[in-house]
């Protein structure tokens, strides 16, 4: 499958890494000159910035500056030998630029267009820009983040871009699928309010069931207790319980059987009610003795639980090892970096990262040649500066 991308940042671009180390080859539009946005977000190891390496690993680039009649005629040419066209642009963009499911089909009629937005493809706010954070706030999520004790703050990783990708490339595949089987194309929506709507999903039930807003509960939870992170003598630990046999060997764990039959904590509804006394006991015991300590006598009793690990320790962890998660990749000119994989185990044909990110336009001219452009129309094309191609020229 041949993948015309012209997303940007995050979102986006996850979705086409999806698609990539699935095996789709993954045409990545980027600026004349600089080249996308993306590159320049840090931090950097030479060129290559962290986002822009992690989401653009295995894609082929291609400049075209789409402000003119004559790049926006170079992608629609492109586009036309593609299967999809991704886009995310702001509300209404793609149309004014003339790049909309309209003129693309009228070169590709059965191409998928997947078009991924910040508030969706229609309503009040179609036109309105955003980000993670900004619809973190917009969907609830940062209502229901922190301890509470201070100003509502984001999740610390951009779970609603990488969300977003997710639903955009299972929405494609879906779409590629039903292509297979109608012989028709269509058009794939998501954006990353309905993203973050859907990961509120508990907590919109929680305000219909209770009539009371969720408030945030830290590493804590509303459903189930104990459940959340603990200082131990030498760290913390993350400890989660969800049934009352659970509790019983945590009880056992922690040298104190008795608690489970306090009429306080006998079962899971009243153990949540009282919350702070248990976790009060609990924290008192765990002081006791190091993280490493506890992590062993706890899986010892068959009880949930882990370390909080920093970035450092994630990288170095023998089970995240043992399932080759990381990858090696290598950077052109720089030392190589660790990559997280896809989360997907295929045992027919696993996915896998085909390459490094590419140079600004480093694959331009291959990919207008596997497009039809003839030489002469390339040579103008990059002489005109309609189109540009870094350092490494690929030969036709």
């Amino acid at each position: 499958m041949r993948v015309l991308d012209l997303s940007t940042i995050v979102a986006g671009p996850a979705t086409s890494m999806i698609l990539a180390d699935l095996g789709a080859d993954i045409l990545k539009v980027e600026r004349v000159g600089s080249g996308e946005d993306g590159r320049a977000m840090g931090p950097h190891r030479g060129p290559w910035g962290a986002y822009f390496t992690q989401l653009n690993r295995g894609k082929r680039s291609i400049c075209v500056d789409i402000s003119k009649p004559a790049g926006r005629e170079t992608i629609l040419r492109v586009a036309a030998t593609c299967d999809v066209f991704l886009e995310n642009f702001r509300g209404g963009k793609a149309a004014a630029l003339g790049l909309d499911e309209t003129a693309v089909r009228e070169r590709k009629p059965d191409i998928v267009y997947a078009s991924l937005s910040a508030y969706g493809p229609g309503g009040p706010d179609y036109t309105k820009p955003g980000y993670d954070a900004v619809l973190q706030a917009r969907t609830g999520i940062m209502s229901v983040t922190g301890t509470g004790e201070e100003v509502p703050i984001r999740a610390g990783v951009s779970i609603l871009d990488l969300g977003a990708g997710v639903w955009m490339a299972l929405g494609i595949l879906s779409a590629l699928l039903e292509r297979q089987r109608s012989g028709k194309g269509q058009r794939v929506d998501t954006s990353l309010l309905q993203t973050g709507v859907m990961l509120m999903s508990y907590h919109l039930l929680f305000r219909q069931f209770t009539g009371v807003n969720p408030k945030p509960q830290g590493s804590r939870h509303t459903a189930f207790a104990p459940y959340g992170a603990f200082q131990a003598a030498d760290g913390i630990i993350m400890i989660g319980i969800s049934g009352d046999a659970a509790f019983r060997r945590l009880c056992q764990a922690l040298g104190n059987p008795q608690w489970a039959d306090d009429v306080r904590f006998r079962t899971n509804p009243d153990r949540v009610a009282h919350t702070p006394q248990l976790d009060g006991l609990i924290t008192d015991v765990l002081q006791s003795q190091t993280v490493q300590h506890w992590t062993r006598l706890l899986d010892q009793h068959d009880v949930a639980n882990d370390a909080v690990q920093n970035s450092d320790q994630v990288l170095h962890d023998p089970q995240i090892a043992a399932l080759g998660q990381l990858a090696v990749v290598k950077l052109a000119g720089e030392e190589p970096a660790l990559l997280a994989r896809l989360p997907i185990g295929l045992s027919g044909n696993p996915p896998e990262i085909k390459g490094p990110p590419p140079q600004v336009g480093e694959h331009t001219r291959a990919i207008l040649c596997e497009s039809g452009f003839s030489g002469q129309e390339i040579y103008e094309l990059l002489q005109a500066g309609i189109c540009g191609e870094g350092a490494t020229k690929c030969k036709p």
